[in-house]
């Protein structure tokens, strides 16, 4: 009897330990689409329509990490995923070149969250700038 009560509580001590932080392994998914606008290098102004961005690499950030945790490439439409997540708060992100200077780099940056564990998150487009 005392040996039952002490497998159980180790039981119970375990599987409360065991919280699934976000990551991958699990069955939901994150998609959407970059694109991209021209602007004028002298006005820093949009100009001409926006269109899918080709082989663009998108990146993603498991829970408050800091850094990429995956990344991908969209493909010729533009669009991405990033498939067998768990429930949980995840950052997409591009980076892009910006105006202010030679190699200046900018991210452009979304914040997703995951609710259930089947879910597919259609995210809202990103938009990044070409000078």
């Amino acid at each position: 009897m005392r040996a039952m009560l002490a497998a159980l509580l180790a039981l119970s001590i375990l599987l409360i330990g065991c919280k699934k932080e976000p990551g991958e392994g699990g069955r939901a998914e994150i998609q959407g689409i970059v694109y991209e606008q021209q602007y004028n290098n002298n006005t820093n102004l949009p100009f001409g329509p926006k269109y899918p961005l080709t082989d663009c690499r998108v990146a993603i950030i498991y829970g408050d990490g800091d850094y990429a945790d995956d990344d991908t490439r969209t493909g010729p439409d533009g669009k991405f995923r990033f498939p067998w997540l768990r429930k949980g708060d995840y950052r997409i992100y591009v980076i892009t070149e910006c105006n202010d200077y030679v190699g200046c780099t900018e991210g452009v940056f979304a914040d997703v969250s995951i609710n259930d564990r089947k879910d597919i998150v259609e995210m809202d487009t990103l938009f990044v700038r070409n000078y």
